[in-house]
């Protein structure tokens, strides 16, 4: 909403102009408030692009259950011990998804839904917990996975990821979602949550995750000239076609 369209708001009492206030920013701010599963949600969809097809001599014999559900231990405990390399995340947190989305889909859809289900529920307060460093490993995850489409040697990819970074950075921070995002939006949430916060508080707290959001649709223009200009023209296209580029 910019300052025009607030203007043009009908004045009411402090307590209609907090609560109109805390209804509008109900969906800016849900991802705090579900960061385990939309983390979750957004690692399975990952996982699910990710599955390729290997010739047959190649094919390794498909994971069980209960070698994923100690795969998926093993994630947690890796996610939660703070001296471990986070550099390693990327492909343990893609391989462990995408195990689980295997084994799921070789059970009845009713029993393979609960299944993730459960596993959902028992790694969300990690997942929560670790959820910027779960996000970063997501990311480059993400980002590691375009060397193949890009058709980039592994010398023009490390020069093209730096830039390739600076606009997921941007883009996730431009809706709310990277690590400033997040917490102007817990910010904002911690206020709305006090019965006793004026609306003073809560429009300081609006506008400090407006004024993220903002200074990271400003920042994303040039963070994707400058990845332009590391791309060949069939680059850019793969990279437009994703949305990462415009």
């Amino acid at each position: 909403m910019t300052n025009s369209e607030l203007s043009r708001q009908p004045v009411g009492t402090k307590d209609d102009h907090k609560q109109t206030m805390g209804n509008d920013m109900k969906k800016s701010i849900n991802i705090d408030l579900l960061a385990g599963a939309v983390l979750f949600a957004m690692v399975m969809g990952f996982a699910r692009g990710q599955t390729t097809t290997p010739s047959p001599a190649a094919k390794p014999p498909p994971p069980t259950q209960y070698q994923t559900e100690q795969e998926m231990r093993q994630l947690a405990a890796d996610l939660d011990d703070p001296n471990f390399d986070e550099a390693k995340l990327p492909k343990l947190i893609q391989q462990a998804f995408a195990d689980m989305e295997t084994v799921s889909q070789s059970m009845d859809p009713d029993q393979g839904r609960q299944w993730r289900q459960s596993i959902q529920q028992q790694y969300r307060p990690v997942m929560q917990k670790n959820q910027d460093k779960m996000q970063r490993a997501e990311l480059m995850a993400r980002l590691l996975s375009l060397q193949q489409p890009l058709g980039a040697t592994d010398a023009e990819f490390a020069a093209i990821l730096p830039s390739l970074e600076n606009v997921a950075e941007a883009l996730m921070e431009a809706q709310g979602q990277g690590t400033n995002g997040r917490q102007a939006s817990a910010d904002l949430q911690a206020a709305l949550d006090d019965p006793n916060s004026n609306p003073n508080l809560i429009k300081n707290k609006l506008d400090a995750l407006r004024a993220v959001k903002t200074k990271a649709n400003q920042d994303l223009p040039a963070a994707r000239n400058k990845l332009r200009t590391v791309l060949s023209v069939r680059q850019e296209a793969v990279l437009v076609a994703k949305g990462i580029l415009d």
